[in-house]
């Protein structure tokens, strides 16, 4: 599994957080990860378009081992399409989001695309430093598990990713994505155990931390995400997935001046376009404090990035409130 630098997010668990700002009833964070067959990481740009069976939703573009994050209504059937420099082009299969998910994540599965001009080498994606100990073996079972995992078989997806386990107890990719497969399934403890074992195998994995801190502020231990957050930013400091959640969660504990620095420092990363909803919980604070034209800015830099998104309306209306509170 690719490094992911995640979450999301749209923001985990951030409908419970702007409630009050924004009215998010029946949405659902929805982060799209992409993995290749043979084990490698991206470097290049690649675009996630989302899309129904009557129309496309939303297009994202992101870097390599980013998760693309969409916000979108629970209850409803979609599907996405990948591609991208130095891969193959693919279309997911469609996948339910139940009425009441506020959180979904789905891995969608693409080939290495090889490619060779005359008088030039071949080019293939960089290949992760944890990546070089792994057995051949087993990563070809964890191309098969994630095969599987992409059709939606998580059944046979488990079997052969125990295989690559096997053959390489040290494969921290595979723990993490049991750890995933986990979470589909409801049982956050076997999650919390999966993810801590890829985190004791490989204390450099960026992806389990992240999963780690994850869980933990959803069940509010803020503390403990807040210090895996900080190990995985240090070790990538560009890491916006980890940026954005360790903003929620400080938000959340209400640590108001360190999210609004964590805010600032997600929309400086490359790509910051994709998390958006960091400008909400930047503007929901900054009224709180009782300063309605810095709230108003961020609103309007939500709706500049994401124009067409659920919550736009309802940010509307809490700029159209705060410029009308202002008015003498």
């Amino acid at each position: 599994m690719p490094r992911f630098v995640v979450f999301v997010l749209v923001l985990l668990m951030f409908s419970r957080f702007i409630a009050a700002q924004v009215d998010s009833s029946g949405a659902c964070d929805l982060s799209v990860r992409i993995v290749t067959a043979d084990e490698h990481s991206i470097d290049s740009q690649i675009q996630v378009q989302l899309f129904t069976s009557q129309s496309v939703l939303a297009t994202v573009s992101i870097v390599g081992d980013q998760s693309a994050q969409f916000r979108v209504m629970g209850g409803k059937t979609y599907r996405v399409t990948v591609s991208g420099v130095g891969i193959e082009s693919v279309t997911s299969p469609y996948f339910d989001i139940a009425p009441l998910e506020t959180v979904h994540t789905e891995v969608v599965h693409v080939k290495s695309a090889v490619q060779k001009s005359e008088g030039e080498s071949s080019t293939t994606p960089t290949i992760s430093v944890s990546d070089l100990k792994v057995p051949k073996k087993a990563s070809t079972e964890m191309k098969k598990g994630m095969e599987l995992y992409a059709q939606g078989d998580m059944v046979k997806a488990t079997v052969h990713l125990e295989k690559a386990l096997e053959i390489y107890p040290q494969y921290a990719r595979a723990y993490d994505m049991l750890g995933v497969i986990a979470i589909k399934g409801s049982d956050r403890s076997k999650a919390r155990g999966l993810f801590t074992k890829s985190v004791q195998v490989d204390n450099t994995f960026q992806p389990a931390y992240v999963d780690l801190a994850r869980m933990d502020t959803e069940e509010q231990n803020y503390a403990a995400s807040e210090s895996l957050l900080t190990k995985a930013i240090a070790m990538n400091p560009s890491n916006p997935d980890a940026v954005a959640l360790l903003a929620a969660t400080e938000f959340a504990n209400k640590e108001y001046d360190k999210a609004l620095a964590d805010v600032q420092r997600t929309h400086a990363l490359r790509n910051h376009e994709q998390f958006a909803e960091v400008h909400l919980m930047a503007g929901k604070v900054l009224a709180m404090q009782n300063h309605p034209e810095s709230a108003i800015a961020q609103f309007q830099l939500f709706l500049l990035e994401k124009p067409d998104s659920p919550q736009a309306t309802s940010v509307r209306k809490a700029v159209a409130s705060l410029t009308a509170a202002r008015q003498p």
